[in-house]
């Protein structure tokens, strides 16, 4: 008897695994298509955001959802203007130097304003960093057609990872920082709250969770047969 209620279990947990990975996997595939169909619409974020001034600005300039671009500096610093990250990534949206020399040959944002290269000073100064970093948000969104999920994911691991796996890259921190940033603009905008109360973040942790539940019982299982086995010499429960 024992044997049959543990194998129902097994049974019941991987169904309800593919259940919600099922679930979880068209969740993401809805919000991410609303999420692009957004990408470049003119849509400004409102005075009480930081920087909405610069970031509304540079998003019309550029084309695409000022809302979007809000959404990146959060998951990026959080509207931290001097935050530096390990891997040399400056500011409120996280520009490399690399990158903000490429976008700024290209831009121009920071002419005029010294001799020579940028410094961090350069860096750490808001209205040009959101300068940046929108423009070169807008060039990734051109290199992917529309796709702001893509733009996203070559935002944070680079065109190059992107291209290679033709998708998000599987990183965990792409794929959770790409999540949170779509979360954010759910949150930010007037979809129904279905859409950004529980995202896919959320789906992917109750996946998991139900995961590591069928490991742990069909484990379970194997000790008790593992104890039987050694005391009685048999599989059946006495």
């Amino acid at each position: 008897m024992i044997w049959h209620v543990g194998l129902m279990i097994v049974v019941l947990e991987l169904a309800v695994y593919a259940l919600i990975g099922y679930g979880a996997a068209g969740y993401q595939r809805g919000m991410w298509k609303k999420f692009n169909e957004q990408a470049y619409t003119i849509e400004d974020v409102d005075s009480e955001t930081p920087y909405a001034e610069s970031i509304n600005r540079h998003a019309r300039e550029v084309g695409i959802n000022g809302k979007m671009v809000a959404s990146v500096i959060q998951a990026e610093s959080s509207f931290q203007p001097r935050a530096h990250s390990p891997a040399g990534a400056y500011g409120l949206m996280q520009i490399t130097p690399d990158t903000w020399r490429q976008v700024n040959q290209q831009r121009k944002i920071c002419a005029g304003r010294h001799i020579g290269e940028c410094t961090v000073d350069c860096y750490y100064d808001g209205e040009l960093n959101i300068g940046i970093g929108t423009a070169y948000l807008g060039q990734l969104l051109n290199k992917y057609e529309g796709n702001m999920v893509l733009a996203l994911a070559a935002y944070n691991a680079g065109p190059g990872a992107v291209d290679r796996y033709g998708g998000i890259p599987p990183y965990d921190e792409t794929v959770t920082y790409t999540n949170r940033v779509i979360a954010y603009w759910y949150d930010l905008t007037n979809y129904p709250v279905t859409y950004a109360a529980f995202n896919a973040i959320q789906w992917a942790s109750i996946h998991t969770i139900i995961g590591w539940c069928c490991i742990v019982t069909v484990l379970g299982l194997l000790w008790v047969a593992s104890r039987l086995h050694r005391y009685y010499h048999s599989w059946r429960w006495r």
